[in-house]
């Protein structure tokens, strides 16, 4: 049966009356308890210290593209754990002098220990970090967080500074590398052009066109040549078939050919001179052909031959002989000269025609080749350049790093020893007992309130018996004897 608060707060206050001694016990005692706990706790001390890290992109923003961020977000879990790892506190605590040579590893471990449960270090925004040290004492806490923060800077900032000393060293070897690849590249294209200078593709065009020369001029030494023995074979014939009638017949067909000419000149064909000149002209070479039909030159009759028959009509003395020789055979040696001179050329021609061919053939190959060799140049300056440029980028981002490395790590708050506890003073004890008492004790006068059972009002009594109750009699104290 629910009841209303108007009944409830009578209730409440009848049951903290009768449990006034369960309820006020607490309320002293507990007060006195905090009061104990004040005096008996033992004090805590802490230092603080507090290290601004700032982007070096704000620092310079002129060098956003290769300043390298300290990325605090994402790496401060990691750097508290690094904080309190062994790694770390061990190298603290050699440079406080807490750790000597000869301690053991168990009193390392145990000092490790300590100093890792005492330090605490958040992340306050995004460049804010704060840590804190806690001891039993307040001397030489400042120094203990002097030099935790000392290491946790170094650890702040090594992965920068480490990154871009490391990175510039690889990329030191690997462009000396890259170099080294790009010069013995370009030094097979260069031996691969010395050995092909004249079959270059390049050549290709110039190549074709002195092709066609050489092929024209070869056509003309070949008529020229055909010419050449024409008329050396007609020479020879003519010393061989040598009869002094037939010369004096030529010098004069010369003569008259000579004499008709001028004639043609001055005059008409239908001149009287000119027809005789003309006719004088026919007889003669009608006579030397004549002369010529009917002899027979020797077969086989070589130079040697018609120099010794010079010779021999030479000294016969017939002077009207001897001249027209020994001019027939003076022509004749110009004639095997300029013939042997012309065969000598017909075959260089051919020669340098046929190299020249060999040379154009072999283009297609050579120039597959040179595209081979010229690609691997190409793509070894191609990454020459792109080492170069990341190299050039790395080295700018260490000057940054290193000159800027102490200016975007700043400790803001120094730490110091403290010299108040960070334990709560004894009043708090206090206060906390007593209001620890008044909810200690209005919670067991509660308990024990719902768990007895016994009936004191009217109302209890008519809902327990469901009848109404008419009268109720008063307490009879039992009569003293």
């Amino acid at each position: 049966m629910s009841r209303t608060l108007s009944e409830l707060i009578p209730m409440a206050i009848s049951a903290a009356w009768r449990r006034r001694y369960l309820i006020a016990i607490p309320i002293v005692v507990m007060p006195i308890l905090g009061a104990v706990a004040a005096v008996v706790a033992p004090r805590s001390y802490e230092s603080r210290m507090t290290i601004l890290v700032q982007e070096p992109a704000k620092l310079n923003p002129l060098m956003t593209d290769i300043a390298i961020g300290a990325d605090l977000k994402d790496r401060m879990p990691s750097l508290q754990a690094l904080l309190t790892s062994r790694f770390v506190l061990v190298d603290v605590l050699k440079d406080m002098g807490q750790i000597k040579p000869s301690a053991d590893a168990n009193t390392v471990n145990v000092q490790v220990g300590n100093l890792s449960r005492a330090l605490t270090s958040n992340l306050i925004g995004n460049e804010l970090i704060e840590l804190k040290v806690r001891g039993p004492h307040p001397d030489g806490l400042g120094k203990t967080l002097a030099a935790v923060g000392k290491r946790f800077i170094e650890r702040v900032v090594q992965p920068a500074s480490g990154s871009v000393d490391s990175s510039e060293s690889f990329l030191r070897r690997q462009l000396d590398q890259s170099a080294e690849e790009l010069r013995n590249a370009e030094d097979k294209v260069s031996e691969f052009r010395r050995q092909n200078a004249e079959k270059l593709p390049a050549l290709y065009g110039a190549n074709i066109q002195r092709l066609a020369g050489m092929q024209q001029n070869l056509e003309q030494k070949r008529i020229e040549l055909s010419t050449a023995d024409a008329a050396f074979e007609d020479l020879s014939k003519r010393v061989a078939t040598l009869n002094p009638v037939v010369g004096r017949l030529e010098e004069a067909i010369v003569q008259t050919s000579s004499e008709l000419a001028a004639l043609r000149a001055r005059y008409t064909d239908e001149h009287s001179e000119v027809q005789a000149a003309d006719r004088k002209l026919a007889r003669l070479q009608q006579e030397r052909a004549a002369l010529l039909a009917i002899q027979r030159p020797e077969k086989g009759a070589d130079m040697q031959q018609l120099w010794n028959l010079a010779a021999g009509v030479a000294t016969t003395g017939d002077r009207v002989n001897a001249p027209l020789l020994l001019e027939q055979m003076k022509a004749i040696q110009e004639a095997d000269t300029r013939r042997a001179a012309l065969r000598r050329e017909v075959e260089e021609l051919q020669a340098s025609v046929e190299q020249l061919r060999g040379s154009i053939t072999e283009f297609g190959p050579i120039e597959q080749q040179q595209e081979e060799l010229e690609r691997g140049v190409a793509s070894a300056r191609e990454q020459h350049d792109m080492l170069a440029k990341r190299y050039d980028i790395a080295r700018l981002a260490g000057s940054l790093s290193r000159d800027q490395g102490q200016e975007w790590v700043k400790i803001i708050d120094a730490p110091a020893d403290p010299t108040a506890p960070v334990t709560p003073p004894g009043i708090l004890f206090v206060i906390g007992g007593l209001v620890g008492g008044v909810v200690f004790g209005a919670g067991l006068a509660t308990v024990f309130e719902v768990l007895d059972p016994r009936l004191r009002r009217v109302k209890d009594f008519e809902e327990a018996s469901g009848l109404p109750v008419l009268a109720f009699v008063p307490r009879i104290e039992p009569a003293s004897p």
